[in-house]
């Protein structure tokens, strides 16, 4: 299949200057795959945010403008990246990650921002997930971190939750030893596993 996709994709470069991805074609992509496609097109190619995640961005352009604008700056190609974040799009990822903000606090969290206090909520979190309990705010977050980097927005697009009041909990969480808030992009750095 791979091979197959990978002429496929190849013709499209040809014909488009752009590669672009159906959720079809993402679903059946495991993250080898995907690593093999990064490295064939990497360093002279741009691919189109797939569908899903181009929804996603026009919920962020009404929900919180100045970071969308802060992303892509009202350009003409808004949502061309680097074919490097094609592995962001698989099953169970959490697309594109928001973590380089120049004009906007960052809230993208990776497993390294987890503070000891906020591990040890984690035997309660199996507990909830084990009798199906809802979880609090903070304890959905920390799962989610747990099982991927994810940034705040994406967040609150899965779970419908109010951008601002997620970013008033993150403050809080920080303040109660929970979890790490780095809101610039440069202290971010260390903490970086895309």
């Amino acid at each position: 299949m791979l091979t197959d996709l990978l002429k496929e994709k190849e013709n499209q470069f040809k014909t488009t200057g752009c590669l672009q991805f159906s959720q079809e074609e993402l679903d059946q992509l495991n993250e080898k795959d995907a690593q093999s496609l990064e490295n064939h097109f990497r360093g002279h190619t741009m691919m189109i945010l797939p569908d899903s995640e181009i929804k996603f961005f026009e919920w962020l352009k009404e929900m919180d403008y100045a970071v969308w604008n802060d992303l892509w700056n009202e350009q003409e190609n808004s949502y061309l990246v680097s074919i490097d974040f094609l592995h962001h799009f698989l099953q169970n990822q959490n697309g594109f990650p928001i973590c380089d903000l120049i004009e906007q606090e960052n809230f993208w969290f990776s497993v390294k921002h987890i503070k000891p206090r906020g591990r040890e909520l984690f035997e309660s979190i199996k507990e909830k997930l084990e009798r199906d309990v809802k979880f609090t705010f903070e304890e959905a977050l920390l799962y989610e971190i747990a099982l991927g980097s994810i940034d705040i927005w994406h967040f609150c697009y899965r779970y419908k939750y109010p951008i601002q009041d997620a970013k008033q909990k993150v403050l809080q969480m920080h303040q109660d030893d929970l979890l790490v808030h780095l809101g610039n992009r440069e202290d971010l750095v260390g903490y970086l596993d895309i």
